[in-house]
């Protein structure tokens, strides 16, 4: 058997007329095409890698450091929100100033002082301890709102009067923790899940999840017209670990056929499979979820917790063919200024209520972290290119929503965008970026944000060992 030399400049082999390679001595070795190689890739670098430059800049909104998500893996790692408050204080102490925004910070503070009174609780105690409290001031605080909405709800029409009322009762029972009937919602419950699960730090329980979830999603579950395949059941039943007392065969048709067509039930073993997983390993937030939520597939009354999205998402759709349109607009924008967890504490600490610590954790830090910002928004239009976009704190990012950038930046300071600026010059320097993405993306700042940024630290860094190998090797002319 004859081994070729291996050709680094030309990856295809030298034919001749039959199609036959050609062995011969003088041929083996075909000459380098060097004048092929390029010293300049023009390629953009991807927003995935340029996210993960996140640790070396600063907001472009805020000039403050960014938490990346990668740190935050670490914190969770680490335990930092595991044990006594008094040893999470102290783990996270450093970080206060750093990464903590107001709302944050002042939870933090709350946590602090609460160290010094019962510093042998953990996070989730602490904060089912606040709860009844912190809700009766709460409430006061919602109240208002609330008799506002229901003022201008009874100008409705005749035939929305009774479906809105009924509505806020079922409200009013939702902030005062009183059981509620309310039908299985494969969507919510989704979607719930999923915000909880992309937190967690355990791999091995977040695919178990996401593989039970998929579960839910089965084709034949989800349609009324056709029966679940026994394959389908006997994996949702661990079946192959059953010890049948006689044939398997029998055993499945007597015990399990039947939940081929009661597809109520399967979702219940699906979401009990969930439950006992999070009660596993700990998950408290998740395991009430699936409690309830098995509660509302059995029809039973359950604690369904007060969510503002909900509330306004509810709300539009109940008034959505509303002919009086000044009207609506007015309830929505009430509704729209509800207190919610990035505007107060209390509304925080209401929130995570059930979480376990991690997830309490994640959530504190949660505004600081580093995000990808669409200088031109997507939704009008925007690139989902390196040239339009830039690092930013998540808050600032989602309360942007579509705003213009020129209207955003108003809020803050122009040293800020060119403390930006100038981080992206050492990337450049540091040889972490290419010259010609940074300045792309600090044109884009400029157009959009109708500022004018001092670009000079921006330079174009030569590489040593590129240029020696320009020189030795590119064929001229």
């Amino acid at each position: 058997m004859k081994i070729l030399p291996i050709n680094i400049f030309n990856t295809h082999t030298k034919k001749i007329e039959n199609n036959q390679n050609d062995y011969s001595p003088n041929k083996l070795l075909i000459k380098p095409q060097y004048d092929s190689i390029s010293f300049t890739s023009t390629s953009p670098m991807s927003i995935k890698d340029f996210k993960k430059l996140g640790a070396y800049m600063t907001c472009l909104y805020s000039g403050e450091r960014m938490l990346t998500s990668n740190q935050l893996t670490k914190m969770k790692k680490r335990g930092f929100f595991q044990g006594p408050i008094s040893e999470v204080v102290r783990k996270l102490k450093p970080y206060e100033n750093k990464y903590l925004e107001p709302i944050e910070k002042e939870v933090f503070k709350r946590i602090e002082q609460a160290a010094k009174e019962t510093p042998d609780i953990d996070l989730p105690q602490l904060f089912k301890n606040w709860y009844k409290t912190t809700r009766t001031n709460f409430r006061q605080i919602q109240k208002p709102k609330f008799d506002a909405i229901k003022t201008l709800g009874a100008e409705l029409p005749q035939e929305y009067v009774q479906p809105f009322f009924k509505f806020m009762e079922t409200i009013d029972k939702k902030l005062y923790d009183h059981p509620i009937k309310q039908e299985f919602s494969l969507k919510e419950f989704s979607y719930k899940i999923t915000k909880i699960i992309e937190k967690m730090s355990d791999n091995n329980l977040k695919n178990r999840m996401q593989k039970l979830l998929d579960m839910l999603y089965n084709e034949n579950l989800n349609n009324t017209k056709k029966s679940l395949s026994s394959a389908f059941v006997k994996q949702v039943f661990d079946f192959k670990n059953i010890k049948a007392p006689y044939k398997k065969t029998l055993y499945y048709e007597k015990n399990y056929k039947q939940f081929e067509t009661n597809k109520n039930a399967v979702r219940i073993a699906i979401i009990e499979k969930m439950k006992e997983s999070a009660a596993l390993k700990g998950y408290r937030k998740l395991e009430k979820l699936c409690t309830d939520n098995i509660g509302m597939l059995h029809g039973l009354p359950v604690h369904v917790a007060f969510s503002n999205k909900a509330f306004v998402y509810d709300l539009d759709k109940l008034l959505e063919n509303m002919p009086d349109k000044a009207l609506k607009q007015k309830m929505m924008d009430i509704a729209m200024n509800l207190p919610t967890s990035s505007r107060s504490a209390d509304a925080l600490i209401l929130k995570f209520r059930d979480s376990d610590p991690n997830i309490i954790g994640d959530r504190l830090f949660n505004p600081s972290m580093v995000s990808v910002e669409h200088l031109k928004a997507k939704s009008e239009g925007g690139a989902n290119t390196i040239a339009n976009v830039a690092l930013a704190k998540k808050q600032i990012n989602s309360d942007r929503q579509s705003k213009p950038l020129w209207e955003v930046l108003q809020n803050y300071p122009l040293k800020n965008q060119q403390k930006y600026v100038n981080n992206l010059a050492k990337l450049v320097a540091r040889g972490k970026m290419k010259y010609e993405d940074a300045i792309a993306q600090i044109q884009t700042i400029e157009r959009e944000g109708h500022i004018t940024l001092d670009k000079s630290r921006v330079k174009k860094v030569k590489n040593p060992l590129i240029e020696r190998l320009r020189q030795k090797f590119i064929v001229k002319g």
